[in-house]
């Protein structure tokens, strides 16, 4: 729960005792009231987990006393989602869910079909979508934040990306998503990969020419099932079928 749980940069660390400042410090003191004496859970911005006593509250920090450390897990395959702009609520429903599941990276892609007004104020999206991580890691028990990157085009994309494995959703595909998952799933001689990067494209469709471009990349085009299924609903699915497979 969100209630329990707060963030806490590792600056703000000296350990056994930490000090919680800022907006986590003020969400602390004016909205949750947890008192002196009882006990919370911090997380920081490396995947560790305290388990700290409240000492002191103060107008403008908390002082607290670490009592456990805990550290997280990371998961076998990096997911990196690369998702092209569509509909404001819907990105920030993709940046939530996203978080839930666990990814690690989140970069917002112009397209040729992204509409202009998606582009604007794209410094308070990216503002925005961190604050919508934050709050889905609080309440999801995660303690990885996943690193939101500012915006790209999809040929700035494509040059930047590292040594991963790569699909993109493509309706057209006659390749399913899990058939391919399950191929490294099944087989003792194949390991599922350390990273992944997933592409979804926007909600009106890639070009020809950007289609060409990203299957010049090394991409491999995948569909998730016979539906014609919303951008945010094709990233949701994608990411939850990486993990069920390769990160369980």
């Amino acid at each position: 729960m969100t209630s329990n749980r707060f963030f806490i940069r590792k600056t703000q660390l000296r350990y056994p005792r930490a000090v919680l400042t800022g907006a986590e410090h003020h969400h602390f003191k004016d909205v949750v009231r947890i008192k002196p004496e009882e006990n919370i859970w911090l997380f920081d911005d490396e995947g560790m987990s305290y388990l700290a006593r409240v000492e002191e509250i103060n107008r403008d920090e908390t002082r607290l006393f670490i009592l456990e450390k805990i550290a997280e897990n990371k998961p076998f395959t990096r997911i990196t989602l690369a998702q092209a702009f569509i509909k404001p609520g819907k990105m920030d429903l993709i940046v939530q869910k996203a978080t839930e599941l666990g990814v690690m990276s989140f970069i917002p892609v112009v397209t040729s079909r992204t509409l202009a007004r998606m582009e604007h104020n794209s410094d308070k999206k990216q503002s925005r979508w961190k604050r919508i991580a934050l709050e889905s890691s609080k309440q999801c028990g995660r303690n990885i934040l996943p690193e939101i990157q500012s915006p790209k085009t999809i040929g700035a994309l494509l040059k930047e990306l590292g040594d991963s494995k790569r699909f993109y959703l493509n309706q057209k595909s006659d390749r399913n998503l899990k058939d391919v998952l399950v191929q490294f799933s099944n087989k003792k001689s194949l390991c599922p990969p350390d990273s992944v990067d997933i592409l979804i494209g926007p909600e009106g469709g890639w070009t020809d020419d950007e289609e060409r471009d990203i299957l010049g990349h090394d991409f491999e085009a995948v569909n998730i099932g016979s539906y014609t299924l919303r951008s945010e609903t094709a990233a949701i699915a994608a990411i939850a079928m990486i993990n069920h497979f390769w990160n369980q």
